[in-house]
């Protein structure tokens, strides 16, 4: 009977595995290296305070990455869809917002429901081996270009890429601070 043969076969294949570390504990089993999220590392609990406490010059470092729409918005200007974002309009909304009222957009941005989306989307598409395009289209240098060794071929992937996405980004601050080359493109 060759279904018996094949029954006991896959019986005796499990008594001998259960013998093994690998069924006995499964923390022992491959697993890829746990990392946090991006939306677990930026809460609001943390981000808000920080705008609390941002003087003049980071509130208007972090709105300008913003789209100028949001300050037109926040000017209460009629039809501000109409209104060029690049022209002396949207120049002149961004200027007379007081330092209050910037910080409200900026806390209204960060509690969004569609800023912590797109923070957990970009932690997917790390996760998922997206780290070279996204450093590469961000200008964040990232340990390897974003693949599991020099040169290209397989992109890192899973906590890997997160935390070299992360390290990345830290250097590329460090390096604007220092007035290197390390700028991010935001663009």
């Amino acid at each position: 009977m060759p279904s018996n043969d094949a029954s006991i076969a896959v019986q005796n294949f499990l008594r001998s595995m259960q013998g093994s570390q690998v069924m006995r504990d499964p923390q022992a089993r491959t697993q890829p290296k746990p990392f946090t999220t991006l939306p677990d590392l930026l809460p609001t609990s943390t981000t808000i305070p920080v705008i609390n406490s941002a003087d003049e010059k980071l509130v208007n470092d972090l709105l300008s990455q913003l789209p100028p729409e949001l300050m037109l918005l926040a000017q209460e200007i009629d039809d501000a869809s109409s209104v060029d974002p690049t022209s002396e309009t949207a120049k002149a909304a961004m200027e007379a917002l007081s330092l209050d009222q910037k910080k409200d957009i900026l806390r209204k941005v960060l509690r969004s429901p569609q800023f912590q989306q797109s923070l957990g989307s970009l932690t997917v598409a790390l996760r998922d081996g997206g780290l070279p395009g996204i450093g590469d289209a961000l200008g964040i240098p990232v340990e390897n270009g974003g693949y599991l060794k020099k040169g290209g071929g397989v992109p890192m992937g899973g906590g890997d890429a997160v935390e070299a996405f992360l390290y990345g980004v830290k250097d590329a601050v460090e390096k604007e601070k220092e007035g290197g080359e390390g700028k991010m493109d935001t663009d």
